[in-house]
Formats: structure tokens, C-alpha cells, sequence
């Protein structure tokens, strides 16, 4: 379905602020007249949790989703198997890189990231390769929900499987797409040592501050107590002053 231009900020919504929204603008545009853009705007659907954060991805690092095209592109167009593999290659390691930045910002909203949503979103980005609405809506962050990829991603070539090797094709696309996930975990595994790490460096750091307070406080109780009795001994030898 084409999006309305005036309904493009809405995919920059969370998807519980989406509905309210567009029926807001979809009123407004029905009171100014525009019926025919108030009944598309209205029949738009909210985004699944997919769509939303490919839609986030394409906005915020619109250079992974060209990379990601790019790819499958060299590859509808490679003339030998070393160029069909570099190409194949660069597709991976791009869906693996925005998988991991999908689920990061996923995980900035506290909202699951599951096997099924990485799962959801490879599959996406490899039908992106073979379909121009699913490539166009992708490329503008104006998904509304998740694809599903009905080919290989790639060119058929003399050096490719015959297209008929269904079971072949499946085998290949469901590497593809284990690949890209183990990828992408991979990614966010060295993120999360990475945070682990900083963390005990902070927290050795506070430990040592720590440690360093505690002891300025043991010598400032050793200052005050000496203070004290010297205090003493100059109130008693004031009293006795006093008392001769």
C-alpha cells in the first residue's frame, strides 16, 4: 500500500502512539476536504513490531539499508560464482548489522527482541532484494508490516541451482538467514562483554574512590580525636589556673 505523504511522520511513532495519530490526521484531513487522502491515511494498518524497527533502522542508518541493497543487486548481476560469493557475502554481514542495531533499539524501549522478530526481520531484508514494494517501503521507513522473501534473493545464473530445486532454494535461503542471525547474536554479544567490562572498570573505580574516602575519613577521625584531647588537657590546665 502507498503512504500518503502527509502520513510519512507517523512512522516515526512507536506503534501504541500510531492509531490515535492517524485517526487524528485522518480527521483533519477529512474536515479540509481531501477526502480520498483521509481514507488512505485511515486505512493504514499500525506497523508490526518488525516494520517498526526496520522502519527505525532505514531512518536512523539509512547507509545499512543501502548496503543491504547494494549487495543484492551485485548479486542479481554476477557474472561468476567469486562475485556471486563477495556479493553474498556483503549481504550477510549488512542483514547481520541491522539486525543487531534492530534489536538494540528495540531493547532501548524494552520491548522483546525474540528469535522470531530476527528471524522476521532477515526474512524482510531478503525479500527487499526481489520485491520493489517490499525494497521502496523499506528504503522510505515506511513499512507496515513484515515480508516474506518468495525466491532465492539472487540471480539465476548458469552457475546457480536450477530455479525448479525447490528444495535446494529453501535449504540456501534458511542458511542465509541462520547465518545472519548468528551473525547478528555475535554482534551483540562482543556489545555486551564490551558493557561488562566497562561496568567492572567503573565499578573498581568506585571501589578505589571508595577505599580512598574511607581512609581521608579515618584520618580526619584520628585529627578530630587528637584535636579533642588536647582540648581537654588545655580545659583542665585552665581549670586548674582557675582553682589555685
Amino acid at each position: 500500500m502507498d503512504v500518503p505523504p502527509a502520513a510519512e511522520f507517523l512512522f516515526e511513532l512507536k506503534p501504541e502512539e500510531f492509531t490515535a495519530e492517524r485517526d487524528r490526521l485522518a480527521k483533519e484531513l477529512k474536515k479540509s476536504g481531501d477526502d480520498e487522502q483521509a481514507a488512505a491515511v485511515k486505512a493504514l494498518k499500525r506497523p508490526s513490531v518488525t516494520a517498526y524497527a526496520l522502519n527505525r533502522v532505514s531512518r536512523r542508518y539509512r547507509e545499512l539499508i543501502d548496503d543491504v541493497l547494494a549487495a543484492g543487486e551485485r548479486m542479481r548481476t554476477a557474472t561468476s560464482r567469486g562475485k556471486m560469493d563477495e556479493a553474498k557475502a556483503d549481504r550477510q554481514k549488512a542483514i547481520a548489522e541491522i539486525a543487531s542495531q534492530a534489536a538494540e533499539l528495540l531493547a532501548e524501549e524494552d520491548r522483546p527482541v525474540t528469535a522470531q522478530v530476527r528471524e522476521k526481520i532477515t526474512e524482510t531484508l531478503l525479500a527487499a532484494a526481489i520485491d520493489d514494494g517490499t525494497r521502496e517501503s523499506l528504503k522510505s521507513g515506511t513499512l507496515l508490516k513484515e515480508a516474506v522473501p518468495s525466491g532465492f534473493g539472487g540471480p539465476i545464473t548458469a552457475f546457480e541451482p536450477e530455479s525448479g530445486d525447490d528444495a535446494s532454494r529453501k535449504l540456501r535461503e534458511r542458511a542465509a538467514r541462520l547465518r545472519a542471525e548468528a551473525e547478528a547474536k555475535f554482534a551483540e554479544a562482543k556489545k555486551a562483554l564490551a558493557d561488562s567490562e566497562r561496568a567492572l572498570r567503573e565499578a573498581k573505580e568506585l571501589e578505589e574512590a571508595s577505599a580512598a574516602a574511607k581512609e581521608r575519613s579515618q584520618k580526619l577521625g584520628n585529627i578530630a580525636r587528637k584535636t579533642e584531647e588536647l582540648a581537654k588537657a588545655k580545659l583542665s590546665e585552665a581549670e586548674e589556673l582557675e582553682n589555685r
